[in-house]
């Protein structure tokens, strides 16, 4: 029997914002262009597309999703668990091969699991250890969605036991979160992740948005954001895009987006 740890207690998210460490501003994406060169870029020296265009689709959007990891928080969930986890190393090698298309998202997110095998109780502490850093403005920008009568929603690759204090922090229910599954045998060992959940696969954060599309009328305009090609890659069925690049700037994301914005106080209007 297997059991999911989404019911466990976290701190809550830390809301300095990633602004305030000195370490995440300077950490640089490495691509490789095509001519083969590397490149890096950084949040500092990429400006946005169209914010006032991009607030403006924000004001007329009924339901906004966000993506988790680089985007509402400055960490990458499953990264800061297989360092804490002492199998950072080994993990960071498959993410680099599934980047390159080596292999399905499923199959990536299933290798790193089975590399990193995390226990419950590590988990558990891992959760109270290491709480997640919101990104600047993030927590003002849902007050406003909010205030503004706007359905927020969080959709993730990432996992909802990692995630769900964050929602808490932001007062997003969590039936508001589609996020994947961590499953443990009745002794507290990793037995697997749960293959049911739409972000468990690729183009799942589309079948997410299909999924809140139905509970909404049919008329509801729906604006995904996200710093990662997955995110982009949820129009349609959402109307829109807003690609964000506080964290890290993912070049190709930068490039087809037609919004794409480095702060999220650009999408608050003046408020």
């Amino acid at each position: 029997m297997s059991g999911s740890v989404l019911s466990m207690a976290r701190p809550a998210a830390t809301t300095n914002g990633c602004g305030g460490n000195a370490a995440l501003l300077a950490k640089q994406l490495s691509i490789t262009s095509n001519g083969g060169a590397k490149t890096t870029v950084t949040p500092a020296i990429v400006p946005p597309k169209q914010p006032q265009l991009a607030a403006k689709v924000i004001q007329q959007s009924q339901i906004v999703c966000f993506d988790v990891d680089s985007t509402v928080i400055c960490e990458e969930g499953i990264d800061e668990l297989a360092e804490y986890c002492g199998k950072g190393t080994e993990v960071a090698r498959v993410t680099k091969e599934a980047m390159g298309g080596a292999m399905t998202f499923q199959d990536a997110l299933k290798i790193r699991l089975n590399i990193i095998r995390p226990s419950q109780q590590q988990v558990v502490d891992f959760i109270r250890e290491r709480p997640s850093t919101l990104s600047k403005n993030v927590k003002r920008f849902v007050a406003q969605l909010k205030a503004d009568g706007k359905q927020v929603y969080l959709i993730s690759g990432g996992f909802d036991c990692l995630i769900a204090p964050v929602a808490t922090e932001l007062g997003i229910p969590l039936a508001h979160v589609y996020a994947n599954k961590m499953l443990f045998d009745y002794q507290g060992a990793y037995d697997s992740f749960d293959i049911t959940q739409p972000t468990s696969r690729s183009g799942g954060k589309a079948e997410a948005v299909a999924m809140i599309k139905q509970q909404h009328a049919d008329d509801a305009l729906i604006t995904m954001l996200g710093d990662g090609a997955t995110d982009l890659e949820a129009v349609p069925p959402a109307n829109y895009f807003i690609g964000f690049g506080g964290n890290v700037v993912r070049p190709e994301v930068y490039r087809r987006a037609q919004y794409y914005v480095t702060d999220f106080e650009q999408l608050m209007g003046g408020q």
